[in-house]
């Protein structure tokens, strides 16, 4: 795992190879590091009035530079600037594909008005796929 240039995605592919057992706790310690920093991430954007709205292992690059790992988020395509504390968004007509959809909120699935929230929930999406967790138990409620 010491060379992690790329993306979630393509990490959580060879991790579910590599691993296909209990993480170590060095194992935990770097899914917990990624995970941490994606949420970090995400918060700077809503403290700045950004909803990413397209959250997904796709979008999150990772890099290893001097041992030490960072990530990016990427594709800000359906971003919105808004007042995340105060504005609810209704989505617009956009095509999506079906990863997209995998880890989108009901209510930005529906149309209906939302929030920043929509992004909390993908990380919880997200992080359940780095941990090994049960998806299914997030949407499920």
């Amino acid at each position: 795992m010491d060379c992690l240039a790329g993306n979630l995605t393509q990490l959580l592919k060879i991790k579910r190879q590599l691993f296909g057992r209990i993480m170590t706790e060095f194992e935990y310690y770097i899914s917990y590091e990624i995970f941490k920093q994606l949420v970090e991430s995400v918060k700077y954007l809503h403290n700045n009035n950004v909803i990413h709205r397209d959250l997904k292992p796709d979008n999150v690059l990772i890099d290893n530079e001097n041992n030490y790992r960072y990530i990016k988020l990427c594709d800000f395509g359906l971003s919105k600037s808004v007042d995340v504390l105060n504005y609810r968004y209704r989505q617009s007509r956009v095509k999506h594909t079906a990863d997209v959809v995998q880890y989108m909120a009901p209510e930005a699935k529906s149309g209906t008005n939302y929030n920043h929230l929509v992004d909390v929930y993908s990380l919880a999406l997200i992080g359940a796929k780095i941990f090994g967790l049960d998806s299914d138990d997030i949407r499920d409620g």
